[in-house]
């Protein structure tokens, strides 16, 4: 028999403060990272000094702000040595290097086109004229390079920590939906205009109606806010998901603080409610970063309602959160379609994309795969398809809004419609969908593991004894090899799917991967990614897991083979491109694949002794 275990309102606790306390001194990764961020907050610093481009000149006295936020994560990290809080250090880091290359990539725009930059805190420009990069900017680049490069050795010292709290199931917190609210609420305020202006010279414009690097910075500032968010809130170490939550607040301030201060010092400027929106947001997170990320409750552990009588595992609210975020996803993509992506003051003819079919679509299937992700007969099946189908909503969401962008752009009397807002809800809403997706099927299959050892501990006991069975890893590995040619296919298929036209036009050319790279090509990209990423996966899960992700992944390519029927018959002259026929060919590669894994499944669950 084994030595009875601890109770479980203790272990948690210990092993936190295990992570947390055991070392008086940080170790020399996490100094290393430390030091990194030093430097990387000097460079900050210089850049503030030091112009941005030849002969700028700051809009207001904006330094001694932009030298306070630039140090401000400094001051934290050092509360947190001091205090020997040392994986809250290390959250701190991470949380930096989430924010930094949406900076990276806002910061680029004056190396393009700095008279388009709304950046009065560095240049207030005079004349409309393009001038060259100063050694400001460059040392503002390498200051984000080198953030980055902190919170990627941070994150070492961060996956030791969590390994040492003895391989513990991420938690389940009880502020989870509230600061992911927070953080949909920031993202939404990152995408609006940065401020009102009355100069002509400085033209402040929101995401969608900027240059692409500013579209593709804010657009990494939200996504990488929302991800970061449901990850730090799964940690099963208390001090990293505070410090995650505190890096984030101080990278969300220095992105927008200097935003409102020139709102409120520059006379022709006015302050926006979108800086508004992103400051909230950020109050609200390091409010849970100081009073809720601490108050957690381990999967394998029970909490009692607000009655104080019925008692849920934290498995249900995990797929409960997750349900309920895919529905949300699903009635914003619904009503990002239906509503006027751009507007017009002058009554001139307003166009309208034509993906925005695909959007429903694609928001529909999340949204039916969110409800029976609820229910428990379908959920361990349907999960595996969500955690793929989700970026079929960037996929079509950034189809929609490049038509409304390339508008706005063509003629001043357009503007984007509210169609624009809630389709930038639905994209932010399945990313952090998918966030949640990833994060219960990590407690799923923990669950599953305790489950069996649990069963083979009684079964020893009893004397009941089992035949030497091949080991479940054994068959993984068996089936992840019968898998390998057919997804090496697949993949093949899909980079040329994704990067090749569905249809060709006299008059048109479709947005790509390698050539006219525009807003669309966003959702290109990140499509790929995912369907590369799910069948890499799919080789070394479960087989029902791994049959999920595959049938996931194949959704999302009908959806870009959808962009014949819907997009190219709103195209005249239009036919079909090879793209089209990749893409067909890839669904069906996935779908057989997909096959491929159940029936493995089926072979294993025989292998199985019974029991007696």
């Amino acid at each position: 028999m084994t030595a009875p275990s601890k109770p479980s309102d203790e272990r948690p606790s210990a092993s936190r403060a295990q992570a947390d306390d055991t070392e008086r001194r940080p170790g020399p990764i996490l100094t290393a990272a430390l030091s990194i961020e030093v430097l990387a907050a000097v460079a900050l610093v210089v850049g503030t000094l030091l112009p941005v481009v030849d002969g700028a000149v700051p809009g207001f006295g904006s330094r001694p702000l932009l030298v306070v936020l630039a140090v401000l994560p400094l001051v934290v990290g050092a509360a947190f040595v001091l205090t020997r809080r040392h994986a809250a250090v290390a959250g701190l880091l991470m949380g930096l290097a989430v924010i930094a290359p949406g900076r990276l990539l806002l910061d680029l725009q004056f190396l393009t086109d700095s008279s388009t930059a709304t950046r009065p805190e560095l240049y207030l420009p005079t004349v409309l004229v393009n001038t060259g990069a100063g050694a400001g900017l460059w040392a503002l680049l390498a200051g984000h390079v080198l953030t980055i490069i902190a919170g990627l050795v941070a994150a070492r010292f961060a996956r030791a920590q969590t390994e040492s709290v003895g391989g513990q199931v991420p938690e389940r917190r009880r502020w989870l939906l509230f600061s992911s609210f927070a953080a949909v609420v920031a993202g939404v305020g990152l995408l609006m205009a940065p401020m009102g202006s009355d100069d002509s010279n400085l033209v402040a414009r929101g995401a969608f109606e900027g240059s692409l690097l500013v579209l593709g910075g804010c657009l990494v500032l939200a996504f990488g806010l929302l991800l970061a968010v449901v990850m730090a809130m799964g940690s099963p170490v208390d001090g990293i998901a505070r410090g995650t939550l505190l890096g984030l607040v101080a990278g969300l301030l220095a992105v927008v603080v200097p935003d409102l201060a020139a709102g409120w010092s520059v006379p022709a400027l006015h302050v926006a409610p979108g800086p508004i929106a992103v400051v909230v947001a950020a109050v609200a997170l390091a409010g849970v970063a100081f009073l809720g990320a601490g108050e957690s409750v381990d999967e394998g552990e029970t909490e009692e309602d607000l009655a104080g009588e019925a008692r849920v595992p934290g498995l249900f609210w995990w797929q409960l959160t997750t349900g309920v975020l895919a529905v949300l996803t699903a009635g914003a993509a619904f009503a990002g379609g239906l509503l006027a992506q751009v507007t017009a003051v002058s009554g001139l003819p307003v166009p309208q994309s034509p993906a925005r079919p695909v959007l429903m679509i694609a928001g529909g299937l999340v949204g039916v795969l969110g409800l029976l992700v609820v229910l428990p007969v379908t959920s361990r099946l349907v999960r595996p398809v969500l955690s793929a189908a989700w970026v079929g909503v960037l996929l079509s969401g950034a189809a929609v809004l490049g038509t409304a962008l390339v508008a706005t752009r063509i003629a001043a009397d357009y503007s984007a419609g509210p169609g624009v807002i809630f389709t930038c809800v639905a994209m932010l809403g399945a990313s952090l969908t998918a966030g949640c997706s990833v994060i219960t099927g990590v407690v799923e299959r923990d669950t599953d593991d305790e489950t069996d050892e649990a069963v083979e501990a009684v079964e020893s006991f009893e004397g009941i004894t089992k035949p030497p069975a091949p080991a479940e890893f054994d068959l993984a590995a068996m089936a992840g090899s019968s898998l390998l040619m057919p997804l090496v296919v697949a993949a093949i298929l899909a980079v040329g799917a994704f990067g090749l036209p569905t249809f060709t036009a006299p008059d048109y050319v479709s947005p790509g991967l390698w050539s006219n790279f525009e807003t669309s090509s966003w959702g290109l990209v990140a499509a790929l990614a995912t369907v590369l990423g799910a069948a890499a996966l799919a080789l070394g899960s479960r087989s029902f897991a791994a049959a999920g992700l595959l049938v996931g992944a194949a959704a999302v390519i009908a959806l870009r083979a959808a962009e014949l029927p819907f997009v190219g018959g709103s195209v005249a002259g239009s036919t079909v491109g090879i793209g089209f026929w990749l893409a067909l060919a890839c669904v069906l590669a996935l779908l057989f694949a997909a096959g491929l894994a159940v029936a493995g499944g089926r072979r294993r669950t025989r292998r199985l002794p019974r029991k007696a």
